[in-house]
């Protein structure tokens, strides 16, 4: 006979956000999915973040060497600036090659032209580097703005042989060290305070005339600067420079060679604070903005980046409590926006990842391997942190190493209070199944019901065992071949005791391995047809240690 007055309850998970309950946000909302991210195949589906595995390099050939302080990816090299007891106190440049993985020998470099070496901790400039007509060129702190030291050149005519220098702009030099550099119209931008100066095209060192530069909005500093390709209606496809400061953002369009170099601001009140959060994607420039994570549009406007569905961005708070805004990192590659950063969650300070997937516009986190420097190399991420010393990973979305730096990792979903319902009423849960899959050894998920103020109601675990055979745990002779089940089984979720309340959330953790798969959770309930109300004074502790009243209308 079937159980009579239950309702049918689907929770598919489909990102995270600030919002306790699902109602208020979207469904399948989730507070965390700590080292998950959306299936790329299955958008029903969430699997274990790939992890970044051992580094690609620590840079033994260096002396001692302690902290990045920048990396950027040029096709297939990586060049930065890292700190050693080779010059000490100082940041000397680096050139890496992905494909070959070794460091190429740069020429140039002495004690007298290197950047004194920036604290790994508390706020600061970054360094900042762009290409132009084959120099790499560096701005970084450390610069002492006497001589030619006010920002580095690093020449790759010969991509064989680096050759190192620093320099000012000829002719007309810049009137203090710059604090980044972006390439627009094959000219060096410089900020310098307010001020934008540019060099002459292809030449990065010179600035012939004194009246190069634009003076952006008013006397707070720039901030950083990023290109935009950008939608016209008179002129179809162009380009543009976006310049940021705390709480404004500009654009520059045009070239001086064509008279036609303009500035416009795109608003007087968003701006930003964290310049490694300022990253190029295909829809638009994202930044994280003080309150939220902004996109600047190819149309140059600016919104908050939301699903199609919303106004306003899923996900805020961690961005709106960074502890060092200047110290957030991000960097985009394949389809995701991943960003790290700094911040007090629940009345703790934690470092956490974040990736915003561009296909589902949605974010998945907070994930565990912090870094304070990424950049893109072809469909991955070459990351660098002050946690792990002068070392690179490679991180990518489609790795099959479930390790960071040789230590494992664990998973985390943690739903959001489901919408079951009449929200006033008390519910139980009758009977309950969740989606699970495992390869190899198989994986225990361990589930727990939360009430609407946390408290666990009830706890269950699901065995996952895998389908095929691992290599390495099983004896030749005693198996059969299979392929490992890549689709996902039902289970009948078997919990310790009832689950009554009036919200209800769902906790589901196990570790990272592949293949590993959480899926749909579906739950039949019942509307128990009350409403309990703690005495006044009485501050609820386990569900079943509260004092209740009824309600007086139901004594007449």
């Amino acid at each position: 006979m079937g159980i009579r007055g239950v309702e049918q309850l689907t929770f598919i998970p489909s990102g995270i956000t600030d919002s306790f309950d699902e109602l208020d946000a979207f469904q399948g909302a989730c507070t965390a999915m700590s080292n998950l991210i959306l299936d790329s195949s299955n958008p029903d589906q969430l699997v274990a973040r790939p992890g970044v595995g051992l580094p690609v390099t620590t840079f033994t050939s260096f002396t001692i060497p302690t902290f990045v302080s920048l990396q950027v990816t040029v096709g297939t090299m990586t060049y930065g600036m890292v700190s050693s007891s080779r010059y000490p106190g100082y940041d000397e440049p680096f050139a890496w090659d992905n494909v070959h993985g070794v460091f190429i020998a740069i020429s140039g470099v002495t004690g007298s032209n290197l950047p004194v070496s920036p604290a790994t901790t508390g706020a600061w400039t970054p360094p900042t580097a762009a290409m132009i007509a084959g120099k790499l060129v560096i701005t970084h702190p450390g610069f002492s703005g006497v001589g030619t030291n006010f920002f580095g050149l690093l020449n790759l005519s010969i991509p064989s042989a680096p050759a190192w220098s620093t320099s000012n702009t000829a002719t007309n030099a810049l009137p203090s060290v710059p604090t980044s550099v972006a390439n627009y119209n094959n000219r060096a931008w410089f900020a310098c305070g307010n001020l934008a100066y540019y060099s002459d095209a292809l030449q990065p060192a010179v600035m012939s005339t004194g009246t190069q530069s634009l003076t952006i909005g008013d006397s707070t500093p720039i901030v950083g600067q990023n290109g935009l390709p950008m939608q016209t209606v008179s002129s179809g496809m162009t380009a543009a420079l976006i310049l940021f400061k705390a709480n404004q953002v500009w654009m520059a369009t045009g070239d001086s060679s064509t008279n036609n170099l303009s500035l416009q601001f795109l608003s007087l009140t968003i701006g930003c604070q964290s310049p490694r959060s300022i990253a190029q994607t295909p829809i638009g420039v994202i930044f994280i903005g003080q309150d939220a994570p902004y996109i600047v549009l190819q149309s140059a406007i600016i919104t908050e980046l939301h699903h199609p569905s919303s106004a306003v961005a899923d996900l805020c708070l961690p961005f709106l409590n960074a502890q060092v805004p200047s110290r957030v990192a991000a960097a985009f590659a394949g389809n995701i926006y991943r960003v790290c950063v700094q911040t007090l969650l629940n009345g703790s300070v934690s470092t956490n990842d974040y990736w915003f997937d561009l296909r589902r516009m949605r974010w998945s986190g907070p994930h565990t391997f912090v870094y304070d420097c990424a950049s893109q190399y072809d469909d991955s991420f070459i990351l660098s942190g002050a946690s792990y010393g002068a070392a690179l990973f490679v991180s990518s979305s489609t790795s099959t190493i479930y390790t960071d730096n040789s230590a494992s990792y664990g998973t985390q979903l943690q739903t959001t209070n489901v919408t079951v319902g009449d929200t006033s009423q008390f519910k139980q849960i009758v009977e309950s199944t969740m989606d699970f899959m495992s390869g190899g050894q198989g994986n225990s998920f361990a589930l727990t019901a939360k009430s609407g103020t946390g408290l666990s109601l009830a706890t269950a675990y699901v065995y996952s065992s895998g389908q095929g055979s691992l290599w390495g745990y099983v004896t030749w002779g005693n198996f059969l071949w299979s392929s490992t089940n890549v689709s996902p089984y039902r289970y009948d979720i078997y919990w310790n005791q009832p689950i009554v309340s009036d919200r209800i959330s769902f906790l589901v953790t196990t570790y990272a391995a592949s293949p590993m798969i959480v899926g749909k959770l579906r739950a039949k309930y019942q509307v128990c047809g009350y409403t309990l109300r703690p005495q006044s004074g009485v501050i609820p502790g386990n569900l079943l240690d509260i004092n209740f009243i009824l309600d007086q209308s139901t004594l007449s």
